[in-house]
């Protein structure tokens, strides 16, 4: 064996090494990222299961709301002013 062929064999193990060393650094990185990911995903899917109620509780108070508006109407259409109407027209020009 030459030396030449010495030199070489050594550059291609460092080579080897250095590509090594990043592929494991990558490995490691990739392995916090991927944990952190699954913990985000459990997140999303608890808050998923909070909300699901939502719509429920949002028909219902939009009926509440349409009960109140009816019956404030009812009481307009009486005729009797709604409690501070008369503030209101002194403050406004």
């Amino acid at each position: 064996m030459g030396a030449a062929t010495i030199v070489t064999l050594v550059g291609v193990l460092i080579a080897v090494a250095a590509l090594a060393g990043y592929l494991i650094a990558i490995i490691l990185v990739l392995r916090n990222v991927s944990f952190r990911l699954g913990r985000i995903l459990i997140g999303v899917r608890a808050i998923v299961n909070q909300t699901n109620d939502v719509p429920t509780y949002v028909g219902t108070i939009l009926s509440d709301v349409v009960a109140i508006d009816q019956a404030a109407q009812q009481l307009l259409s009486w005729g009797k002013p709604a409690v501070g109407a008369s503030e209101r027209r002194m403050l406004t020009p």
